[in-house]
């Protein structure tokens, strides 16, 4: 009974609200702020071509007045930034500066989230970051989580001034959107459900035929063996398509984008290692 409200839930969402509908799923709410959790923050607004205006938090440490590097974090579709900003924050820590922003519709941010205003949008904090990266003597990296990795891997592989950044993470995402929607729909109900519906998710802002031009950006895919939401074999397809340098890190046993525990797991502080050993 529950997978088939499911589907139809799916149905009404695309015939009456269109197929955004079915990849964003943004809350208004401020869950946590990062002085709630004891850190420093520069909270903004970029505005984009349109007159959309999209919250920005600059987050870093008044210890530290040249951060080691800027990390930008594309996040993913549920709620907003107040409570996707928990998984790298503890990078503040130990030197790093954190900026989040949330797309249209999401948190603060105004307007409605659509696939190609979010990719333009992100070219626009891809400068924002750079900016604050050359203000601060540093370098920059770009994180991208679950769908926050597919956007980012298509802003920066379109970017003209991708060659700035140092590293490009990308963890617990995928390809296309079309197929993750038939992978889930093909889990959550049943085969051949996915094959069916598939085709209301288009390709067009797939990041898939872009992941190549990546190259030469140090790309560092993540992702989970255990993750039931976006499956293992979208991050290994993400390696086939790229170009080198390219790593690929196997989280044994990890869940989607769930690894770092605040900096207190093993996995984090192996990749607190990696990024000090890759800026240095």
């Amino acid at each position: 009974m529950k997978k088939h409200l499911f589907l139809i839930i799916i149905c009404f969402n695309f015939l009456f609200f269109g197929c955004s509908s079915l990849y964003y799923h943004p809350t208004k709410e401020t869950y946590l702020t990062p002085k709630q959790m004891g850190f420093v923050y520069t909270p903004s607004f970029i505005t984009t071509k349109d007159g959309v205006k999209l919250s920005v938090w600059k987050i870093h440490s008044q210890a530290v007045e040249k951060p080691k590097a800027v990390i930008l974090q594309f996040h993913g579709n549920g709620q907003n930034m107040s409570t996707h900003f928990l998984s790298l924050v503890w990078l503040v820590n130990h030197g790093y500066e954190l900026i989040v922003f949330d797309y249209r519709g999401y948190g603060e941010s105004e307007g409605e989230p659509d696939p190609d205003d979010i990719l333009e949008d992100s070219n626009l904090v891809l400068e924002f970051a750079l900016e604050e990266t050359r203000e601060k003597g540093s370098k920059l990296i770009v994180y991208g989580q679950s769908l926050g990795g597919a956007v980012a891997m298509r802003s920066v592989a379109d970017w003209k001034q991708k060659n700035d950044v140092v590293l490009l993470c990308i963890d617990g995402s995928f390809p296309s959107y079309r197929e993750v929607a038939k992978q889930t729909m093909n889990n959550v109900l049943f085969p051949p459900i996915g094959n069916l519906f598939a085709w209301l998710f288009h390709d067009d802002t797939s990041p898939r035929d872009s992941i190549a031009k990546l190259s030469p950006i140090p790309l560092l895919i993540i992702h989970g063996t255990d993750d039931n939401v976006v499956f293992f074999e979208n991050g290994k397809q993400i390696f086939g398509l790229a170009g080198e340098p390219k790593v690929f890190w196997e989280i044994r046993g990890g869940g989607h984008v769930d690894w770092m525990n605040l900096g207190r797991s093993k996995f984090a502080k192996d990749f607190l290692v990696l990024l000090n050993r890759h800026l240095y």
